[in-house]
């Protein structure tokens, strides 16, 4: 058998060998970063702009200011960027680490809120950069060459080059201990611990991980983020104790300088999303001039950065557009906003319109928060900022006028939500009347006291006797009421909800309910309730987190071969914010909240249930009680909202509403011409041992409901 004969490598030139090693050796050349992406960054985006960054269409020269403060030539020690998304926060990061890979190598340490952001910006933008990046000669592959081989030196969390490494991490204990780094970049601040491990914020612990550096001089840190904390908290805190510098730009027409901020953008703001598109423009705010998009980059091409300490003059007087002398500062930091980034105009003000109209339709400020932060970049600005909360003599005011009394149904009622919080001497309930665009109004408010035992009454003890929540179907889940057009025709209650929280005995007690109610009772003869009639409800904790997240399962509070007991926890910040917005509502629009004209008065005239819907206020984002002040209503009210979003989500119309939940098909649509005057009112006889409350002084889309037997 013959043997193949086996070709022997070439060896390799040994003039090139030398040519290789010697470039190594040759000193960087002193480029500035956004010179180095002009000459070596390309970019791939399929689907918009892909080629050499500096042939953009886009104007992106205010992003070099923050890119050239990163160079060590400067003696900046923190940059700081605040902005929205597609503003090019990131690609400031991106550019320098070029520029550190190429130009200035030095051992860098990245950080971004979590192990999946991690790996999708190494993956799809990291490994992209170094892969597409050119040398002068337009030859790509410019940052591969410096590239170290083996697989230790490109995975994941290591990518290994000649001269530095690139670290690649997420918040932690271990993320800054023992890794001493003299370069440091953090995307999304906003969103890392504001306690990480228990050892301080991430930028304090970053910078001291750099204490063997900082005497040379040598120390950067990079951090961006879209603002989320709240105003003076987080990125924007970190902005303002900087440079604090301000994108200006001069009226075409005029020559005045001016921010390009959201506020200086016109737009149809009584059409839809689209006629706010096809009429926005930026206008100047001292010769009303009107900037077209088109006329995008030429009004960018005036602007220039002005901070703390400088005045923005006119181009015309002053080529450097600027007077006065930047104040002294280790922190270099600056605003994006939207009107300067990737996003056309016409965009944000059809986004800023469709946030408009979905908070006319369901008060939720979630759709202004998005546009504020993400869009805009900066944190959100209340729409009713500054208007002063509605007082308990307004809404007594609106009650009086209002045309139906307690315990009826108005017209417009589309279904019927009872709502129960627990103490531990009674139960708090409330029933709403819910209509379309989520108009709601209360229907009936009293409290239950006692149980009967052994043929006497006794105190109702919630939270330590299960047997005593038995009273509630008699008391609440079977009420039917009349409508006010037509008393002989009733409404039965589409769902009960109850707050599960307080004691853990008192959590118990409710999950025992929930199985009782949709078990049935065959010696009473209380038939079984499908689980569609109850919600079992506990406030959440997170400020930021979702609406209504899926309910959760408790293993052991469940019974074998029984239906689930779902827990909802609402997001009930949330819910107050809307709920503020709609008690401020005088009209009967979208979301407004209606009284009887009879709410139940104390001696001294007051109204319990009104004064228990301003007993809380919002402070610094957050709605937090006054001391000894009851909440009962506001707290029922807040349920109701939950169980609308449990079954219908965002959808207002109501079309949800099963049949047998609906006003009678032949129910009157208005009142009578000739209405009971309010002087007339007989005061409603109490159902059961029922009381007004003791002032107190120390879902989804495509859930399909059963009908209740």
């Amino acid at each position: 058998m013959f043997e193949s004969k086996i070709a022997v490598p070439a060896l390799a030139s040994a003039r090139d060998v030398m040519s290789r090693a010697l470039q190594g050796l040759r000193f960087p050349d002193k480029v500035r970063v956004s010179e180095a992406a002009r000459r070596h960054r390309v970019l791939r985006n399929p689907g918009a702009y892909s080629g050499p960054w500096g042939d953009s269409p886009h104007d992106m020269r205010c992003l070099d200011r923050p890119m050239d403060c990163l160079a060590t030539t400067s003696h900046y020690a923190i940059v700081a960027v605040m902005g929205g998304s597609q503003q090019g926060k990131s690609e400031i990061g991106n550019n320098w680490q070029l520029h550190t890979i190429e130009y200035d190598q030095a051992d860098t340490l990245f950080v971004a809120p979590s192990k999946d952001l991690i790996n999708s910006y190494v993956t799809t933008q990291f490994d992209k950069m170094l892969d597409l990046s050119v040398d002068d000669d337009g030859r790509p592959g410019l940052l591969r060459q410096r590239q170290l081989g083996g697989v230790s030196s490109d995975n994941i969390n290591l990518k290994r080059f000649r001269g530095c490494d690139f670290h690649f991490l997420w918040p932690g204990g271990p993320t800054f201990r023992a890794k001493p780094f003299p370069r440091g970049r953090m995307d999304d601040f906003d969103e890392f611990g504001l306690d990480i491990a228990n050892q301080g914020d991430a930028l304090g612990l970053m910078e001291g991980r750099m204490g063997s550096f900082s005497a040379y001089g040598r120390t950067k840190i990079y951090v961006n983020s879209t603002p989320v904390l709240g105003k003076n908290k987080g990125i924007e805190a970190l902005v303002a104790s900087g440079t604090d510098e301000r994108w200006y730009v001069d009226c075409l027409a005029c020559g005045h300088p001016f921010t390009l901020t959201f506020d200086r953008l016109d737009y149809d703001q009584s059409g839809t999303p689209e006629d706010a598109a096809a009429s926005a423009a930026v206008v100047c705010p001292e010769c009303g001039g009107a900037h077209a998009p088109t006329e995008k980059r030429a009004l960018m091409g005036t602007g220039r950065w002005v901070g703390r300490g400088e005045s923005a003059v006119s181009r015309q007087e002053m080529e450097e557009g600027k007077a006065g002398e930047l104040v002294a500062s280790k922190r270099a930091t600056f605003r994006l906003t939207g009107l300067m980034g990737f996003r056309p105009w016409s965009q944000i003000a059809s986004l800023a319109r469709a946030a408009e109209i979905s908070f006319a339709l369901d008060q939720d400020p979630a759709a202004f928060k998005s546009f504020d932060q993400t869009v805009i970049g900066r944190n959100y600005v209340p729409r009713d900022q500054g208007e002063p909360a509605v007082t308990e003599d307004a809404l007594y005011k609106r009650a009086k006028r209002s045309n139906y009394r307690m315990r009826e149904v108005p017209p417009g009622a589309v279904c019927l939500i009872a709502t129960i919080d627990q103490q531990s001497n009674r139960f708090e309930v409330a029933v709403w009347a819910w209509g379309k665009n989520f108009r709601c109004w209360l229907v009936d408010r009293f409290a239950v006291l006692t149980v009967m035992e052994n043929g006497a009454e006794r105190p109702l003890r919630p939270f330590t006797r299960p047997e005593d929540w038995s009273i509630l179907h008699e008391r609440v889940l079977s009420r039917t009421y009349p409508l006010a057009a037509a008393p002989h025709l009733r409404m039965r209650i589409m769902n009960t909800s109850v707050d599960t929280g307080g004691l853990d005995a008192a959590t118990d007690n409710a999950f025992t309910w929930w199985h009782a109610m949709v078990k049935g009772d065959v010696g009473s003869g209380r038939p079984p309730l499908p689980p569609t009639a109850l919600t079992l409800l506990k406030g959440g904790n997170r400020p930021e987190g979702r609406l209504l997240p899926p309910p959760t399962i408790d293993a052991k509070r469940q019974i074998k071969d029984a239906p689930q007991a779902e827990l909802f926890v609402p997001n009930v910040n949330r819910y107050k914010d809307t709920a503020d917005v709609r008690l401020k509502r005088e009209d009967e629009g979208p979301g407004a909240i209606g009284f009887p004209n009879d709410l139940p008065q104390e001696r001294d005239g007051s109204i319990p249930y009104l004064a228990e819907l301003r007993a809380e206020t919002n402070v610094n984002g957050q709605w937090t009680r006054e001391p000894h002040r009851a909440n009962e209503t506001w707290d029922l009210y807040i349920q109701s909202c939950a169980v609308i979003t449990r079954f219908g989500g965002t959808d207002a119309s109501l079309a949800w509403v099963p049949e047998w939940a609906r006003p009678p098909k032949d129910a009157p649509r208005v009142l009578p011409a000739t209405a009971t005057p309010l002087e007339e009112v007989a005061a409603p006889e109490q159902v059961g041992k029922v009381a007004l409350a003791p002032r107190r002084t120390g879902p989804r889309r495509g859930i399909r409901m059963s009908r209740p037997r």
